[in-house]
C-alpha cells in the first residue's frame, strides 16, 4: 500500500514537472500610437485600433516606468520604440515592451556608464543607452475625449508596432479551456474613461502645452 502511495505521489510530481506553458499567437495586427501620456499615476497610449491604460496601483513595473519617465535622465531623451502589445486572451491582460533611447551627448560620463551597469540597458546603433522596459497589468479602454487629446497631444512622430493577441497553451492542464472562458467573461467590459487635459503630462517629446 505505501509503494501504491509513494508512487502515485511520483508520478504527481512527474506530471507537473514536464508541464510547460507557452504564448501561443491568436493574431498580429500593425498598431500605431498617436498619443502617449501620463494622468492620474497611470499610463495612457492611444492607437489606431485601441486605447490602453497601465494602472501604477496594479504594476509596480508601470509605477518604475513612471518614475523612470519624470525622472532627470529624460533630460537626454531621444526616441521611444514600442517593440510590441501583446495581449492575454485568456483575461484580457495587456502587456508592452518599450525602449527609450538616451542621446549620450546630453549625459555625463558617469550617467552612462551607471546607466549601462543596469539590467536591460542595450546599445543602440549609435551607442547611445537603450533601455528597455516592460509593462504590464495593462487593459483595454475607451477614452471619451479620444479626440480632444489627439488635436492637442498627438505625437509628431508616431510610435508603430504590433498588437499580438495570444492563449497560453500548457501541457497536462485539462481545466484550462474552462478556467480561460471564465476569465474572459469577467474581464470582457470595456471602461469608457474621461482624462482631464489639464492632468496630462507628455513624456515622449515637446508638443503644444495641453493647458494653453
Amino acid at each position: 500500500m505505501m509503494n501504491t502511495f509513494i508512487l502515485l505521489v511520483i508520478s504527481i510530481l512527474f506530471v507537473f514537472g514536464c508541464t510547460t506553458t507557452q504564448e501561443k499567437e491568436i493574431s498580429k495586427q500593425t498598431e500605431v500610437i498617436q498619443a502617449f501620456f501620463i494622468a492620474n499615476n497611470n499610463i495612457y497610449a492611444v492607437g489606431d485600433l485601441n486605447s490602453y491604460q497601465f494602472s501604477s496601483s496594479k504594476s509596480e513595473d508601470v509605477r518604475n516606468f513612471i518614475n523612470f519617465l519624470n525622472s532627470k535622465d529624460m533630460k537626454a531623451f531621444k526616441e521611444a520604440r514600442i517593440d510590441r502589445i501583446e495581449k492575454n486572451s485568456e483575461d484580457n491582460k495587456i502587456k508592452a515592451l518599450i525602449f527609450i533611447e538616451l542621446d549620450s551627448k546630453k549625459l555625463a560620463k558617469k550617467e552612462i556608464e551607471s546607466l549601462f551597469n543596469k539590467r536591460d540597458v542595450y546599445k543602440s546603433s549609435q551607442g547611445n543607452p537603450d533601455l528597455l522596459f516592460e509593462i504590464s497589468h495593462g487593459e483595454l479602454v475607451k477614452l471619451q475625449n479620444k479626440d480632444e487629446i489627439l488635436i492637442k497631444g498627438k505625437l509628431s512622430k508616431p510610435l508603430k508596432t504590433n498588437f499580438i493577441e495570444y492563449k497560453k497553451s500548457t501541457s497536462f492542464d485539462y481545466e484550462g479551456t474552462t478556467d480561460g472562458a471564465s476569465m474572459a467573461l469577467v474581464w470582457g467590459g470595456v471602461a469608457i474613461l474621461m482624462i482631464p487635459l489639464a492632468i496630462i503630462t507628455l513624456p515622449f517629446q515637446a508638443v503644444d502645452s495641453l493647458t494653453k
